[in-house]
């Protein structure tokens, strides 16, 4: 699998699930002391994205890593994200006000990526849409990811 067939399937979870971005950090996180980079993303109102170098356990990806839970956000006012937004490098760039960030495993069991699906406006998720994007995720992207890893290891 290439660049081009993730950036695909990003691209048509973005389209079909109604996200206004959709970003994926690189998919070979070690598990010794790194720093973690968005290295896909889908509807970037820029290139601020790139430059966003978070330390093992900062941000969204920290957090979702740190817990190997997904977080589902509806809308960021009033909690500690919206207080600590600087700490929250993606959100506040892309001005997103409600997402969903989970953990991709590899069949080890291991976080091999971290996706965030977000909205730059309030957006409540009900349990079954989370239920039907994980499973599309699943399917799709997280199938595209292991054998990209097969072929390069």
């Amino acid at each position: 699998m290439n660049e081009s067939s993730i950036e695909a399937t990003l691209s048509n979870i973005r389209e079909q699930f109604s996200f206004d971005l959709v970003v994926l950090t690189d998919i070979r996180i070690r598990q010794t002391n790194y720093m973690i980079r968005w290295k896909y993303s889908i509807g970037s109102s820029g290139e601020q994205w790139k430059r966003i170098a978070l330390p093992r356990g900062k941000g969204v990806p920290g957090t979702v890593m740190k817990t190997g839970k997904s977080m589902i956000i509806d809308d960021i006012a009033g909690t500690d994200i919206e207080r600590d937004l600087f700490r929250y490098p993606i959100l506040k760039t892309e001005q997103l006000q409600s997402f969903i960030a989970m953990p991709l495993w590899n069949d080890d069991e291991e976080v091999m990526g971290i996706l965030l699906m977000g909205n730059r406006s309030r957006r409540m998720f009900a349990e079954e849409e989370y239920e039907m994007i994980k499973h599309c995720v699943e399917k799709t992207l997280r199938k595209q990811i292991l054998k990209e890893l097969m072929v390069n290891e």
